[in-house]
């Protein structure tokens, strides 16, 4: 990218080129495939966890129109990603059931869900044909990500950056540990998954951490127990949204039961 003259400002900006080319990517497959939804929102995740790192270094004016728009772009995305995790969900609660009425509970609903999903999908083509407008927000987000002033970027900013998602992914754990609340729970959840990617960039760009002290593997088993709550409480909300709704007792019991008493959770020391 021009005017990325540092050795780590020619790697980020490198890195950041690459990202919006998967996002891109991942815009053009979405309609024809859920997966292509999915690789979408992580690769904006990427991206905006990598312009975190970066923004005191290279600027809020600059960086900030970028991030918004991504973040834009994400929320767009978000019904359609969050309806087919709640199918999956329930898919997955089908083959574990725990017995016969509990399967028939489930032979009876998932169908319900996969309509809510299927008529969400047919809502996001008929607004955005092909997806094209999506993939053009992307394209123009890379412009403006080339046009950044990366020379200015060096080691030492990316740890700054680093060490200040520690301290935010720290406080929100001691906040939502505290209430107990699902949005609570649910903020962690995005701190901590925002320390795991920069963790994860760092590495891939070959830049030491120097005694930042983050065991990225703990990160990724709290990611996944706060992933797990939200699955749930996602499922539940949706059970609740049916239409007709289903009366409480037609939930499948072990579902019911994991919703009321989920598994621990193991927060970072």
């Amino acid at each position: 990218m021009p005017g990325a003259s540092s050795r780590t400002g020619k790697r980020v900006a490198a890195l950041a080129a690459d990202e919006i080319q998967v996002l891109a990517e991942a815009l053009a497959a979405a309609p024809a495939t859920a997966a292509g939804v999915h690789e979408a929102r992580k690769s904006i995740r990427r991206l905006r966890s990598l312009l975190s790192l970066v923004r005191p270094a290279l600027g809020k004016s600059d960086v900030q129109p970028v991030d918004a728009a991504l973040k834009s772009l994400a929320k767009g995305l978000s019904a359609l990603r969050d309806g087919q995790v709640v199918l999956d969900t329930a898919h997955d609660c089908a083959r574990h059931a725990a017995g016969a009425d509990e399967a028939a509970s489930w032979g009876a609903l998932t169908p319900l869900l996969a309509h809510q999903q299927e008529h969400r999908v047919a809502e996001a083509l008929a607004d955005d044909p092909g997806f094209m407008r999506r993939q053009a927000q992307a394209h123009r987000q890379a412009e403006r990500l080339r046009a950044l002033p990366w020379h200015r970027l060096h080691a030492d900013d990316l740890r700054h950056g680093l060490a200040r998602s520690v301290r935010r992914q720290q406080r929100a754990q001691e906040f939502a540990l505290d209430s107990g609340d699902l949005d609570d729970l649910h903020d962690l959840r995005r701190k901590s998954r925002r320390l795991r990617m920069q963790l994860n960039a760092l590495k891939r760009l070959r830049v030491s951490t120097h005694g930042v002290a983050v065991a990225s593997r703990d990160i990724a088993g709290l990611v996944d127990q706060l992933g797990a709550l939200q699955d749930l409480a996602l499922l539940q909300r949706s059970l609740t949204a049916l239409e007709p709704a289903p009366p409480v007792h037609a939930w499948p019991v072990a579902t019911r039961r994991r919703m009321a008493r989920p598994s621990p959770i193991h927060p970072l020391a």
